[in-house]
């Protein structure tokens, strides 16, 4: 049999297409060398062109996005430690997931995929060794030592282990399993959905009241500790601390819940090593992080005041150059400034008092901004819209 290069089978395709077309065209009085002939081709041969310039770009894109996988595939098969794409869960097991929903563990000495499919996981901190991976329907355990699923994917919701036990969600409840999947904890306490976390530290979990509005600490037995009274239980200190708050009070416990600062009316902030609290009048206390006082009066800041004098100057220069290097024009007339008798120190939430200028305290931290008015009288804000006049002993003028 006589073979047929590709050169001579478009060229005979082609001509079959050009005849057809003549003969379509040539139903409606068309001829070859007219006008309108010229017309048409030339229409056909760039609709033609372009159609094919439309296909090739689709095919070298679809040909491209394939072949960028295959790459990657080849390039990234992150059977390399150094991998970009892969987690480094144990001395020979990884995780790798460069395309999501497509992850998998594999043993790096063996060169084995142990575990496919594999959507997200989430690597447990301490010495707990059980990940928790999801499928895309269900969530599940697998060891990070040996990359065997030691509890199969049945839970719609699972969260981390910690301490030696994971919290999951079966029929709208929270219940605790240990590294087995036996359920050790069940109080029939409700998912709520905006709470966060579900993990042990110190032995203690917080967990919220049944209406997701208050916290509480459950110990390992399931035992309550603190009731689900409080709007705030947060851990400081890496972890060494609880700072719990309810209402307007707040309060720190060490790691056995023992009262570091006992309950009391106030805001508490832990850093660096101390522990600030601002009472109700807006002053400042500092202890150590054994619940030692430091100092019960600090301040954040002390502020210079001026005030304008009733002179009145004649301003001979009536531009200046700010800092940007533009021209501002300024006013004819001024009062010059003065420094007032009194400064401005700031306390907790940015209220301020009057103190001298040796540091001595003049008022309590009472007022939200002062403003000196005269040598030795200061303009109070006490709230958004209340002012007082002060004089400089800290008493109000009537």
């Amino acid at each position: 049999m006589k073979k047929i290069s590709a050169r001579m089978f478009f060229t005979v395709v082609w001509r079959g297409v050009c005849q057809a077309l003549g003969w379509f065209f040539g139903l409606f009085g068309y001829k070859r060398d007219c006008k309108f002939a010229k017309c048409v081709w030339g229409l056909f041969a760039t609709s033609a062109a372009v159609v094919m310039s439309i296909v090739a770009i689709v095919f070298i894109y679809a040909f491209g996005d394939e072949a960028s996988r295959w790459y990657d595939r080849q390039h990234y098969s992150c059977y390399n430690p150094d991998c970009w794409a892969s987690t480094h869960l144990s001395q020979d097991i990884y995780y790798h997931q460069h395309e999501y929903g497509k992850g998998y563990v594999f043993n790096l000495r063996t060169g084995e995929k142990l575990i496919k499919h594999i959507q997200w996981i989430a690597v447990p901190n301490g010495k707990d060794t059980l990940v928790c991976f999801s499928n895309g329907e269900k969530r599940g355990y697998f060891s990070k030592n040996t990359g065997e699923v030691i509890i199969k994917p049945k839970y719609d919701r699972a969260w981390i282990f910690s301490e030696g036990l994971a919290s999951v969600e079966e029929d709208g409840y929270i219940k605790f399993i240990d590294g087995t999947g036996e359920v050790v904890i069940d109080n029939n306490m409700p998912y709520i959905p905006d709470m966060d976390g579900y993990v042990f530290h110190n032995g203690y979990c917080v967990v919220k009241s049944d209406d997701g509005r208050l916290n509480g600490l459950m110990d390992k037995n399931g035992k309550m500790v603190l009731p689900t009274i409080y709007d705030e239980i947060d851990l400081a200190d890496d972890y060494a601390l609880w700072h719990v708050q309810k209402g307007e009070e707040a309060a720190v416990l060490d790691k056995g819940l023992h009262a570091v600062i006992p309950l009391m009316e106030g805001s508490i902030y832990i850093d660096e090593g101390t522990i600030d609290v601002t009472m109700p009048d807006h002053t400042m206390r500092k202890y150590d992080m054994e619940g030692k006082l430091i100092n019960d009066f600090y301040i954040a800041n002390v502020r210079l005041l001026e005030y304008e004098q009733e002179e009145i100057v004649y301003r001979k220069d009536m531009t200046v150059e700010d800092g940007d290097g533009v021209v501002v024009e300024l006013e004819p007339f001024y009062h010059p400034k003065a420094t007032a008798r009194l400064r401005a120190y700031v306390a907790g939430e940015g209220y301020e008092g009057l103190m001298t200028a040796d540091g001595h305290k003049v008022t309590m931290p009472l007022y939200k901004e002062i403003e000196a008015v005269g040598y030795d009288l200061y303009l109070c804000t006490s709230t958004n819209y209340d002012k007082v006049i002060v004089n400089g002993k800290g008493e109000i003028v009537r």
